[in-house]
């Protein structure tokens, strides 16, 4: 049990880092259990973390172990969304329980098994494994980037990378947002999609944003 509530909690300081406050009110809200201060103890006296004051910074162990539970946690997340389209409430809980099984060996097979994903689908960056610098694509991951799948491939959009707010909210109203489907017609000179009843064009690099999973592959 102890090692569950140590990792929740580097979970949580991960989080709160990422938000930019890792004051202890911030992750307390992040870790929403009472027995905060224990496991702080714990993970002081294991030399994970350091505290100044209110402030609460992750040691260079610390980090290092909570690079690798929240790799664990967003691929498990990723992992229930796209190949089980599990609700977010649910996929949430689930990933939270397998984290805590997950080998090193597993977590890179299912993050090569996912195309190794950059975002969770709450577009929060995944930490990158080994898998993901020098990897083989000896099978077809089952979410790739649109730019990957070939011509007349029917596909359901995963997500879609953060950045290009503008661009996205525009791509939004013509249908190509996470969790609806289209079908890719051709790829020069531009990629042409088909939406809907309507047919887009766009060019490559907005294409490499657009993360999808193929339909009714053979």
């Amino acid at each position: 049990m102890d090692k569950q509530r140590i990792d929740h909690l580097l979970r949580s300081i991960w989080t709160a880092q990422e938000k930019g406050d890792t004051h202890l009110e911030s992750i307390q809200q992040e870790y929403n259990s009472d027995d905060l201060e224990a496991v702080l103890a714990i993970l002081q006296e294991k030399g994970l973390i350091k505290k100044s004051g209110n402030i609460i910074t992750l040691t260079p162990a610390g980090y290092h172990r909570a690079e690798e539970i929240i790799r664990r946690y967003r691929l498990a997340e990723r992992l229930f969304a796209d190949l089980f389209d599990v609700s977010p409430t649910d996929y949430e809980y689930l990933a939270c329980n397998f984290e805590h099984i997950l080998s090193p060996e597993v977590t890179d097979s299912v993050c090569t098994f996912l195309g190794h994903p950059r975002v969770c689908p709450h577009n929060n960056p995944i930490p990158r494994g080994k898998c993901c610098i020098n990897y083989i694509n000896d099978v077809e991951p089952l979410v790739q980037p649109l730019v990957n799948v070939p011509v007349g491939s029917e596909v359901k959009i995963v997500y879609m990378l953060p950045g290009h707010q503008k661009r996205w909210r525009k791509l939004h109203q013509l249908g190509v947002f996470p969790g609806n489907t289209l079908r890719l017609v051709q790829r020069k000179p531009s990629y042409v999609l088909e939406v809907g009843g309507t047919t887009i064009a766009l060019d490559r690099e907005i294409c490499e944003g657009i993360f999808v999973k193929r339909l009714n592959q053979t």
